[in-house]
């Protein structure tokens, strides 16, 4: 095998199962993006391909399916500025967690901030993954991740715990937006 992945470090091997290229990564936390702290290439693999394939072999390591992100934070609390499955999740917090986790992307934690950050565009192109916002944007009321089939991810503020919720066709989201 001439790549292999390990948590923070993309490695390529050459013929003689040495390692000739190295990528050393942090992956995003909070509002920091992915970071990628050192690299070292052998002269002759400074190919394109090759380091094609170890940014993708990254990308792919540190983005999870919104499936997986949502079996983990479904059921955790509420806790206010919480960011984290330990702690516990305020909905700004969750939000970040779930793009951080999806895309890979640094991503603020004010949702006011969040509605700067993303395409904006109408409800009905919804696809899941994008951010779900009520109210407007000096002042949301509530927040969400769309799933599919009409729900989202939110953290509710009656049980106090990240939670599925079904979009009200008398409340649809005032705003959506997309990292794409």
């Amino acid at each position: 095998m001439p790549f292999k992945i390990e948590p923070g470090r993309v490695v390529h091997f050459n013929d003689f199962d040495q390692a000739d290229a190295e990528i050393l990564f942090e992956p995003p936390l909070a509002e920091k993006p992915v970071q990628i702290t050192a690299s070292n290439f052998a002269r002759k693999t400074t190919g394109a391909r090759i380091q094609r394939t170890m940014l993708q072999m990254l990308m792919e390591d540190i983005c999870e399916r919104l499936t997986v992100v949502l079996d983990d934070v479904v059921g955790v609390p509420y806790l206010k500025d919480g960011q984290s499955i330990e702690a516990g999740f305020d909905t700004g917090g969750l939000i970040q967690y779930i793009f951080n986790k999806i895309a890979g992307v640094g991503f603020p934690h004010e949702i006011s901030e969040q509605m700067k950050t993303v395409t904006q565009f109408n409800a009905s192109e919804a696809i899941p993954g994008d951010l779900l916002v009520w109210g407007s944007s000096l002042l949301p009321t509530t927040a969400g991740i769309y799933i599919g089939g009409g729900r989202y991810v939110t953290v509710d503020v009656f049980t106090e715990k990240v939670t599925v919720k079904t979009i009200s066709q008398k409340w649809l989201p005032d705003f959506v937006g997309a990292i794409r």
